[in-house]
């Protein structure tokens, strides 16, 4: 008969090593970073303020500290050892990421990344590593707590469900936001509405909005490969002419790519995309009346 406190053990002791083995992937990044020389601009090393050679070795030092304290916890041989370790580390993450996060230290942590940071591609830090840091630091404590002066628990159902409760979270809490898709980077939800307002902000828009508007309440839209296709209909007295946007972007927070043209539509409809989508509630300051210096984006109260 198992115990509750074995069946506890076991729990924690699959959701300590979840935790090695997200130290053992964020050690591996960064001493593959510091193999390769990249030239991380992360908001830690700017706090830290170190010289390139330091902030490297600092980094390749980093890395082999968590690859070992991830083994040492993911084996289970010395599960003290193990918890402490997760204490220390997660103690320490916490304190720095608290701290850039609050002095609002420009930057990503650069925790688990595989590529060199840029000064544009790098996402901002936030309460997330913050939050999987004390995932860490009180797993190690429950896990030092629980294995003090006990035996070895079971580890076949409930080590299991610990181990994949705590890696479920560990990566939902790593994973930058917005997920993207793996080959055009662009947002997994509501990709359309995200693109379409970037796209009423562009200055091509507003351009194309001022001299062939008011444009329709209803778009026409359809994707090809990476890239998006908005058909706006234009007022009747100018003919039957559609407004085309084909956007795409080089690389997730780059600069929005657009090309505009007006092309002819036969009556029937032929060449116009399938899907239909409602912009009158997407496009910004519809119906305000124009100031001086502003733009306005009219969109006709019938398509």
């Amino acid at each position: 008969m198992i115990g509750i406190n074995q069946v506890t053990g076991s729990a924690i002791a699959g959701c300590a090593t979840s935790c090695g083995a997200v130290l053992i992937v964020a050690g591996a990044s960064k001493l593959y970073r510091g193999i390769r020389g990249f030239d991380d601009m992360t908001a830690i090393s700017r706090a830290l303020r170190m010289p390139r050679r330091q902030w490297r070795l600092f980094g390749l030092a980093a890395g082999g500290t968590e690859c070992l304290a991830g083994a040492l916890v993911c084996s289970g041989a010395y599960p003290v050892l193990g918890g402490v370790s997760l204490v220390a580390l997660g103690a320490v993450f916490c304190a720095v990421l608290a701290y850039v996060l609050f002095a609002h230290v420009p930057g990503s942590c650069g925790c688990i990344r595989w590529r060199a940071a840029t000064e544009t591609g790098a996402e901002a830090l936030t309460w997330r590593a913050i939050a999987r840091s004390g995932i860490m630091f009180g797993v190690g404590v429950a896990c030092t707590v629980v294995s003090v002066g006990a035996a070895h628990a079971p580890r076949q159902y409930w080590f299991g469900l610990g181990f994949v409760a705590g890696t479920a979270v560990l990566v939902l809490l790593s994973m930058p936001m917005p997920v993207r898709t793996p080959v055009c980077r662009r947002p997994l939800w509501r990709k359309t509405r995200t693109t379409l307002r970037a796209l009423a902000s562009h200055s091509s828009f507003a351009a194309m909005a001022d001299s062939a508007g008011p444009f329709g309440p209803i778009a026409r839209y359809r994707r090809t490969g990476c890239t998006d296709e908005f058909w706006f209909t234009v007022p009747p007295g100018q003919g039957n002419l559609a407004a085309v946007f084909q956007v795409n972007r080089a690389a997730p927070g780059a600069r929005l790519a657009v090309h505009v043209s007006l092309r002819d539509v036969p009556t029937s409809g032929a060449g116009w995309p399938a899907r239909t989508i409602t912009v009158a509630d997407v496009l910004p300051r519809v119906g305000k009346p124009r100031t001086n210096g502003e733009r306005r984006y009219e969109v006709s109260p019938s398509a």
